[in-house]
């Protein structure tokens, strides 16, 4: 199957692509996807996001897995430091979104939403930020208003380079959301100025909400200040069940964390095996 959907990619994107993906892209035995890539192995896991008081899943955020051949793992920051440096960076990047969609194709349903993670180095080397992208996924007949681009607020000192790429994204119907927020130097303006569909705030905050009184006043105002500016906020970090009970009282309708799921991938397994481990913290 991989190969077809490959061929119907490099068919429909030959004007716009500078190589095939099938240079880049294969299908494992197990049916999932995966890719290479200058000598590292790349593989995409998912860690699901929860709703409606751990009842629904909302979507996936996708995560890169990388090693040197199948034994030495390597840590996927390091990668993309290594290509940045190196060149090739938006090939890269666009044969890893590529992975985490048909992969995440295999898993979903059509109403599951693909949360997808922007390195920093691209915002300020691409003009038309999402249009090759948008084209991949009419390809493969995906709405594009199914994505969610992650961008990290305090990745760029120039938040206006920020502001035009969420722009760009937006303009093509993809949905937006600020990560890590309350991580370093955290704007409210930017908060306003970007309007998210998501703000997942750092699990610092609620690790540390654990531990200080005042922070966990505090938690359940950040959750409401950032709802009444139109946003979703998504608790991400969720590592044990007593954060799992603090983040349940803090309002925020999105829950995302190991002690709820760990980021997996098996096609035949997957749901099943999350929701033996969803049963294990209601």
């Amino acid at each position: 199957m991989s190969q077809t959907v490959i061929t119907i990619l490099n068919e429909k994107m030959q004007d716009a692509l500078l190589h095939d993906f099938d240079e880049y892209l294969f299908e494992e035995k197990s049916g999932q996807h995966a890719g290479h890539y200058r000598g590292f192995l790349l593989n995409s896991v998912f860690q699901p996001i929860f709703a409606d008081e751990l009842k629904t899943v909302i979507g996936y955020e996708a995560l890169l897995r990388t090693s040197i051949g199948r034994s030495l793992p390597v840590e996927a920051k390091f990668v993309f430091r290594y290509i940045d440096d190196t060149g090739g960076l938006i090939l890269f990047d666009r044969i890893c979104r590529t992975l985490h969609l048909l992969n995440f194709l295999l898993i979903s349903n059509e109403r599951d939403l693909l949360f997808l993670n922007v390195h920093a180095g691209l915002l300020t080397r691409v003009d038309s930020h999402g249009m090759i992208f948008e084209r991949i996924l009419h390809s493969l007949s995906v709405p594009v208003n199914r994505v969610v681009i992650e961008f990290e607020e305090s990745c760029l000192e120039d938040t206006s380079i920020l502001k035009r790429a969420v722009r760009n994204f937006r303009d093509r119907g993809f949905k937006i959301a600020l990560s890590d927020f309350g991580k370093d130097r955290t704007s409210m303006q930017c908060l306003w100025e970007i309007n998210p569909d998501f703000v997942k705030l750092d699990s610092a905050i609620l690790y540390g909400a654990m531990n200080n009184e005042k922070i966990r006043r505090i938690l359940p105002k950040v959750v409401g200040l950032i709802q009444e500016a139109g946003s979703e906020a998504v608790i991400q970090g969720v590592e044990t069940l007593q954060q799992l009970d603090l983040a349940r009282q803090c309002g925020a309708r999105f829950l995302q964390g190991y002690a709820l799921s760990r980021p997996d991938f098996s096609v035949p397994g997957f749901m099943q095996k999350n929701t033996m481990e969803l049963s294990r913290c209601a």
